[in-house]
């Protein structure tokens, strides 16, 4: 049976990963020379895919461990998973787990327990007793491992910007600056989704990870690019799509590497043989179908001022505090606008970082005009 070559939802790399080239052996080398590196780009650009692509390429000359702060709410959360992930990458048996902690945490006596997963695969846990609960030993303990076991190490660490939300996260994010800097032998990649934050983690000088380490902003993958690999994935399956068909599909989702790949997916989902412009259309329908919900969630609580701001950006306004606009969109004082913009970047529904505004989903601009423009 053929699969569809497309993948949504999921981290992925080999085949149904797309280019990336320059970024895979930039990061590559960054792993095994152990220079830390800050992975900035808007929600869902595949990030996690790409480092997922690098950690696959390397995984035999290093030891990795992995962790995202997504749905981590402090600081000790942060250490148990921490401490659980890079035992796991560095013992092969896990008997030998304690006597690790041993070695190179003496001063912890963490509780480990063990259960056998649905696969038959061996899971372990951590619990720290509060008491030795020592965060420097914790975030130490790679640097030492690396050097016993003559590796380099890499922690990446994914919703790094999360941190910053925690009720001790300011302290904690200076308490890993300092003993992270100290590390000559670990690469640390810290990526997340929210790009604003993630640029004032990384360049204002008054925060602690400033100048961190080497700060890549992913671009989009160029047209070309994406045009070449659906090609590819329609042929391998044997379906067909032409060159201009395939750069539509692009095009209708401003080649935001998430919504290529999931639009892609329908589009081969309803080819039988070769993609026509008819069958993507109705795919194109059917995407904005599945996205009709977020839509209307991000919609919901949108004040008066904000849905006219919207309006003004759909109508390619540029001088958002001039009379003219204010008056014609009705947005209030020139002082009103920042406040606007702040509110909408903070519910992810624009992104001003490149200094312009940009919708961050490609499906917000079709549905809202569908329904807050019918009459416009």
């Amino acid at each position: 049976m053929i699969h569809n070559p497309f993948k949504v939802g999921e981290l992925v790399a080999g085949d149904p990963f797309c280019n990336r080239t320059k970024e895979i052996n930039r990061i590559r080398n960054a792993f095994l020379d152990s220079q830390n590196i800050i992975l900035i780009s808007p929600r869902r650009w595949g990030k996690s895919s790409l480092v997922q692509e690098v950690i696959r390429l390397v995984d035999k000359n290093a030891i990795i461990i992995t962790i995202d702060c997504f749905g981590i709410t402090s600081s000790e959360q942060f250490l148990e998973s921490y401490l659980t992930e890079l035992l796991k990458a560095s013992t092969t048996l896990y008997s030998k787990t304690a006597d690790m902690v041993k070695k190179f945490a003496s001063s912890i006596s963490p509780y480990i327990s063990y259960s056998y997963g649905p696969n038959e695969e061996i899971k372990f846990g951590i619990n720290i007793p509060s008491k030795e609960f020592d965060p420097v030993v914790i975030l130490s303990m790679a640097s030492k491992i690396g050097k016993d076991k003559k590796l380099p190490v890499v922690v990446c660490v994914d919703e790094f910007q999360k941190i910053s939300e925690w009720k001790d996260g300011e302290a904690f994010l200076e308490q890993l600056r300092s003993v992270w800097q100290r590390h000559t032998n670990v690469c640390y990649c810290l990526y997340g989704s929210k790009r604003h934050l993630m640029n004032k983690l990384f360049n204002d000088s008054s925060k602690p990870f400033f100048r961190f380490g080497e700060n890549i902003f992913l671009e989009r993958i160029p047209t070309p690019e994406w045009i070449s690999f659906i090609q590819k994935q329609f042929t391998r399956t044997n379906k067909k799509v032409s060159k201009e068909v395939a750069q539509q599909i692009v095009e209708l989702v401003q080649g935001h590497s998430y919504y290529v790949q999931y639009l892609s997916r329908l589009c081969w989902a309803n080819t039988p043989r070769e993609l026509t412009e008819a069958m993507l259309m109705e795919s194109y329908e059917e995407y904005l179908n599945d996205h009709l919900a977020m839509f209307r969630k991000q919609t919901e609580g949108l004040t008066a001022y904000q849905v006219n701001y919207v309006k003004a950006v759909i109508n390619q306004e540029k001088q958002f505090t001039s009379t003219h606009v204010l008056n014609t969109y009705k947005l209030g004082s020139p002082g009103n606008i920042k406040r606007i913009e702040t509110s909408l970047q903070d519910s992810e529904i624009i992104d001003l970082f490149t200094g312009s505004v940009i919708f961050t989903e490609p499906f917000f601009e079709t549905l809202f005009r569908r329904h807050f423009m019918r009459h416009s």
